[in-house]
């Protein structure tokens, strides 16, 4: 009765969030009902100013508020401070520490203090270890899901009809009418007929941020 995996759960999740609500033509039919709501604070906001806005690039420390394109480098962060700790080569006590220096390696931000640092996430408090590459595991999943879905259809498209309905049956056929009946692979795979492969991702990224930059 419950999900295949942590990274399919987040697939679905990261799709929602960042490929349909970030896109432009998601808020091309909920954009003028968000300017009745915010009158003021939108009223010399354009569309195209307001995509752009919720889809900026730019380097942050708290990964929750990290943008679409730099999400998974915070990701990285924490997995290569996990394999450290797991094969301990890095102490708990010294956790804050290599925190601020792979923020530095990565993003080349200096870490102000450990609320904005190595304590901005619950998840190793609550021992779920393992957990952050689900994340980056989901948002790739995401976007192979939705190559295959749209050979089956116009997937930006049918948000003109103001609703994902079309969305929501293709994934409840291919996927979430299986639940945790098959292994987390066999379920992904089932899905995209096919093998999983990151190079969907990467074009998708690609494709998206060299428009919105016109690169």
């Amino acid at each position: 009765g419950g999900g295949g995996s942590m990274a399919l759960h987040e697939s679905q999740s990261r799709f929602y969030e960042n490929i349909i609500g970030r896109s432009y033509e998601f808020w091309k039919v909920h954009y003028p009902e968000l300017k009745k709501i915010f009158k003021d604070e939108l009223q010399d906001i354009t569309l195209e100013d307001f995509y752009k806005h919720i889809n900026k690039s730019t380097r942050s420390l708290i990964r929750t508020e990290a943008d679409e394109l730099t999400y998974p480098i915070h990701i990285m962060i924490r997995y290569d401070i996990e394999k450290a700790l797991l094969k301990g080569e890095v102490e708990v006590k010294d956790l804050p520490q290599v925190w601020n220096q792979k923020v530095k390696e990565y993003l080349d931000i200096d870490v102000p203090s450990d609320r904005e640092g190595v304590l901005q996430d619950v998840h190793w408090a609550g021992g779920s270890f393992g957990y952050f590459p689900t994340y980056a595991l989901g948002s790739a999943y995401a976007a192979q899901i939705f190559y295959v879905m749209n050979k089956d259809f116009d997937v930006l498209k049918s948000l003109e009809s103001k609703t994902t309905k079309q969305i929501n049956a293709w994934l409840k056929e291919k996927l979430h009418q299986y639940g945790a009946s098959m292994e987390p692979k066999k379920l992904f795979e089932n899905c995209v007929n096919g093998k999983f492969d990151p190079k969907y991702y990467v074009d998708y990224l690609i494709q998206k941020y060299s428009k919105i930059y016109n690169l």
